[in-house]
């Protein structure tokens, strides 16, 4: 059997790296959060300390799974019409060119 390689618009390498660091932030935050928590005078016990990091460690992830997923669906978008420039619907402050 001949292994099957990714095509080259396949961005599963970068979607499992957002994923990846969307994962690392989630912690990074919830450990800043556990670290505000224990000096207040709030009493929070280890399991929910531990809950609470698994839950914004996978938030986290979520979020940068969906990013990327997004942006690669964007960019293997095969209509000409979307990739195209658009015209911004608040009036720019620049001048237009002068005309010959």
């Amino acid at each position: 059997m001949s292994r099957r390689r990714p095509t080259r618009g396949s961005r599963s390498g970068r979607v499992l790296w957002s994923l990846l660091g969307g994962v690392l932030l989630g912690v990074t935050v919830g450990l800043l959060l556990q670290a505000a928590i224990q000096r207040t005078a709030t009493p929070l016990s280890p399991e929910r300390a531990f809950w609470q990091l698994i839950l914004l460690g996978f938030a986290g992830g979520l979020v940068g799974f969906a990013l990327s997923t997004v942006s690669a669906l964007q960019a293997s978008n095969p209509d000409p019409e979307y990739h195209r420039p658009h015209r911004s619907l608040r009036p720019s402050s620049r001048k237009p060119p002068p005309k010959p």
